[in-house]
């Protein structure tokens, strides 16, 4: 984690996007070539989920169900260790789109938990941009720019509508048959929520009430495995599943179900082995 660790020391990494705009000849050349490029993601079949992982993915938790157990755990806000909101540009493709709004989902719940109203207006913003470029239409409406500015200084009322929308994401996916896209969207979520809670567990003088948060979240790890099995015969979906098993280790490996405090080697072994799945997913 060293590049999260100068940037929890405050050195700052600037980001520089260059958009080339080219006219002429090689102009069409170009916009082919990018257009290929934005589409070898694309999500072009569905696969029907079978009774148990349907019901799985209707009934995942959201990223709140950890931020909550973080705040009451008195675990810091950072927001240096979230996704970026600057990098919400670089996500052309539908998996990558599909991805990052989960991970900026579980970034929203976790300002949002902590009330951080400048940073949750940051993560609304790109959740909302990307579900639009996802055209889930109705969810990320005006109605909920309106609803979250007037409940911004109130947290149970801002959870709750937040929430809310999540629920209403994966209704709205589910009814055009779009479960793909909910899975990512599940899986993003999942796992940065594991890897904001581990980096905090890293960084907290007493770790253990941290930990155990994790150790919690094993069956859902468990839920999302059988739920992404369903796509073993998809090459781009089995990649996500790959980056996914790694995360196995962290309840097999280092005994955070015991309920004491984990050594800071370990803690640190599970926050590299987090950020680098999670990074497979950002960058």
């Amino acid at each position: 984690m060293k590049a999260l660790k100068k940037s929890y020391s405050g050195l700052a990494v600037a980001a520089v996007f260059f958009v080339i705009a080219l006219t002429g000849c090689n102009s069409t050349s170009n916009k082919d070539k990018e257009a290929n490029e934005a589409t070898a993601d694309t999500i072009r079949k569905e696969v029907a989920l079978g009774p148990e992982a349907q019901n799985l993915l209707y009934k995942f938790p959201t990223p709140f169900e950890v931020t909550a157990m973080l705040e009451k755990a008195k675990a810091g806000f950072i927001f240096d260790i979230t996704n970026s909101p600057a990098n919400v540009s670089k996500y052309t493709t539908e998996r990558s789109k599909a991805l990052n709004l989960g991970i900026y989902s579980a970034d929203l719940s976790y300002s949002a938990t902590y009330n951080r109203t400048d940073e949750t207006n940051k993560f609304l913003s790109c959740t909302n941009k990307l579900a639009d470029e996802l055209g889930i239409a109705g969810v990320y409406d005006q109605t909920l720019l309106e609803k979250i500015k007037k409940y911004n200084n109130n947290k149970d009322s801002l959870v709750n509508i937040i929430n809310h929308v999540f629920s209403q994401t994966n209704d709205f996916l589910s009814k055009n048959n779009r479960n793909q896209v909910a899975v990512l969207i599940a899986t993003g979520g999942f796992c940065e929520a594991i890897y904001l809670t581990a980096y905090l567990g890293e960084v907290a003088k007493d770790n253990t009430r941290i930990m155990a948060i994790i150790a919690g979240q094993k069956e859902n790890y468990e839920k999302l495995s059988t739920i992404l099995s369903a796509y073993n015969n998809d090459q781009n979906m089995k990649t996500i599943a790959d980056e996914v098993v790694k995360l196995k280790a962290v309840w097999e490996n280092y005994g955070i179900g015991s309920g004491k405090k984990i050594p800071f080697e370990q803690t640190a072994e599970i926050a590299d082995l987090a950020e680098s799945v999670r990074l497979h997913f950002v960058k």
